[in-house]
């Protein structure tokens, strides 16, 4: 069975208008099973009027060092995390690191914009 098999048998994996995106906790679980042995994130810019967060963060373990970037704002998430941008980016570049890290090339629930996210039948909870 294939890690995306595994993903999508754990409910992972969610199906969007005949499109699948990995969860960021289906993204750490595979990641740690794949030998993650850590991540790091750093606050890159913050506009404090704008609510506007944008975060970098760098996977590390078995498989090499892998980093990218997340970004967030008022008009990119919903309204009960609006006030969580800067947590919300955090999240969002995890899982971009995440996802190259084990080599997965969907884009993550969690990097959707809010309109998206809406349209999906089973909708997680934001991870923040």
């Amino acid at each position: 069975m294939s890690f995306l098999d595994t993903l999508r048998q754990r409910k992972q994996i969610i199906n969007l208008q005949g499109r699948e995106y990995v969860t960021h906790e289906g993204l750490l679980a595979l990641a740690v099973e794949q030998g993650l042995t850590g991540v790091t994130t750093t606050l890159l810019s913050y506009d404090a009027d704008r609510n506007q967060a944008i975060v970098q963060a760098t996977a590390t373990g078995e498989r090499g060092t892998y980093s990218d970037i997340g970004d967030a704002s008022p008009q990119n998430v919903g309204k009960m995390i609006a006030n969580a941008c800067i947590r919300m980016a955090s999240t969002r570049a995890i899982s971009r690191s995440l996802r190259l890290f084990c080599g997965i090339g969907m884009t993550a629930y969690d990097e959707l914009p809010l309109e998206a996210q809406s349209q999906s039948d089973s909708d997680p909870e934001p991870v923040v």
